[in-house]
């Protein structure tokens, strides 16, 4: 029995021990910990004085700067749509459930008996937010993003080499059905010097699209992609 007023059975302790162990991460305040796997609906029944959505609401946040900040660094000149539609996919609800399966955090929470709470994906993913949440209560930021990394990382780089070059999708395209190579043309350049947007027109095939950016690599990239999206 822990301090808050639940058993934890000995099943439900090992699970966390593995958790842990899978995340990397070794907690020095435990219950922060118990607090992150304490779902809602154990206060009811068993007077649980804790659970898991401030934890969850914290996360959530910590999640949401680490994986931002990530895909912003791994490139130079990605527009902000691209990469909002990048962040979406890290983390929806359905990717972060996948992740707390992967994880087998559904093992580690304690919820009201009999019920199929453990198996729920809105559960899981609130979960992962409030274990991430304790992370950062309980080692800081740099603790928190070695194991969002360790987590997201390959998602993150998979996502980024996946969308990140239009041009070279368009291009291969173009071989691949006898097209001609695509030609980019700036038919427009406003702002001051300091604040330049450019609007690049893309070719290829009988088709033509455009897109604006702040530069000239970013405006071909957009015109690239808005020719893909409608025409491939």
């Amino acid at each position: 029995m822990t301090d808050k007023g639940y058993f934890l059975t000995p099943e439900i302790v090992a699970a966390r021990q593995a958790l842990t162990e899978r995340l990397g991460y070794s907690f020095r305040q435990s219950d922060l910990l118990n607090e992150a796997l304490t779902h809602p609906s154990i206060m009811t029944t068993e007077g649980a004085e804790v659970n898991n959505q401030r934890l969850e609401f914290l996360g959530d946040r910590v999640i949401g700067l680490v994986i931002a900040d990530a895909l912003f660094s791994a490139t130079d000149d990605e527009r902000e749509g691209h990469l909002t539609r990048r962040y979406a996919d890290c983390v929806e609800n359905a990717r972060l459930a996948k992740i707390a399966r992967d994880l087998d955090i559904g093992s580690a929470l304690v919820v009201q008996a009999k019920t199929n709470l453990t198996d729920k994906d809105k559960v899981l993913a609130d979960a992962l937010e409030a274990v991430i949440g304790a992370i950062w209560r309980d080692g800081g930021i740099d603790a928190a993003r070695r194991v969002i990394f360790a987590i997201w990382g390959t998602l993150i780089a998979a996502n980024t080499a996946a969308t990140k070059d239009f041009k070279t999708q368009l291009q291969e395209y173009a071989h691949q059905h006898h097209l001609a190579l695509p030609k980019y043309t700036i038919t427009d350049r406003t702002g001051p010097d300091h604040a330049l947007v450019f609007t690049v027109l893309v070719s290829c095939g009988d088709h033509q699209a455009s897109a604006e950016g702040t530069s000239r690599r970013s405006a071909e990239q957009g015109a690239a992609e808005a020719w893909l999206k409608e025409f491939k």
